[in-house]
């Protein structure tokens, strides 16, 4: 799949652009723009250190038998949605940052008004409630993120079996090579799951000036879906 000249922007990131406003222009101290992760980055990095009872979870999880039904449509949740082969855009405004990816219709937002996260009505979310502030230091201009209220419908930390809505995820993003490098850093953290703080970098290139996002969606009715997930009772034909 290619991934420039992208004609079209789903509904959910249309409503991120409308709250985003104005975005910075490009350049070296700009975050907006289109950003495909490399791919060795998900190879080099280390396996986390887990608590006993995720040990034995995840060797069951090995142990389970996978049984192919209907296709459920469900969100990737975050970090999945900046860590896969489809591109991201960053949208910058003064009050917040608006994270849309090509591969999950749930947009995120990280507030810059607040650094606290909802205590009232806090229902945990597939991408976790995001509140971040900008700091200046050896890399420049870097914005911080902290992440909260995950669901456990997924594993949010990666190389772990299931979710938790205990986990909690820091970030530090800033920019290197002239602004055509984005660098993540994320540091999870997880008593239930994680024995120690995992730490994982990633590094994402800018995409050419224009590029635009495909929409990428979960259709049950595709044959291809069907085929892959080896419920299509045609794939043998």
């Amino acid at each position: 799949m290619a991934f420039s000249g992208r004609p079209l922007i789903g509904m959910a990131a249309a409503g991120v652009l409308a709250l985003a406003g104005t975005s910075a222009s490009a350049g070296e101290t700009s975050f907006s723009g289109l950003w495909l992760q490399q791919h060795l980055d998900n190879r080099a990095h280390a396996a986390p250190s887990l608590t006993p009872a995720a040990l034995s979870a995840q060797e069951e999880a090995r142990k389970a038998t996978r049984v192919m039904g209907v296709q459920m449509c469900l969100p990737v949740g975050m970090p999945r949605m900046m860590m896969n082969e489809l591109p991201f855009e960053i949208v910058e405004s003064p009050e917040r940052v608006g994270i849309i990816s090509e591969q999950t219709e749930l947009a995120r937002t990280i507030y810059l008004n607040t650094k606290t996260h909802p205590v009232n009505d806090a229902q945990p979310t597939w991408n976790g409630n995001s509140y971040g502030w900008w700091e200046t230091g050896k890399a420049g201009k870097t914005l911080v993120v902290d992440t909260a209220n995950f669901n456990d419908r997924t594993a949010h930390i990666p190389g772990t079996p299931k979710g938790s809505t205990t986990t909690h995820l820091t970030e530090k993003y800033w920019l290197e090579n002239g602004g055509k490098l984005l660098v993540v850093e994320m540091t999870f953290d997880d008593p239930k799951v994680l024995a120690k703080p995992y730490t994982i970098l990633n590094h994402y290139d800018r995409l050419p000036e224009g590029s635009q996002r495909w929409e990428y969606v979960c259709d049950t009715q595709d044959p291809g879906w069907n085929t892959a997930l080896g419920v299509d009772p045609t794939k043998d034909k």
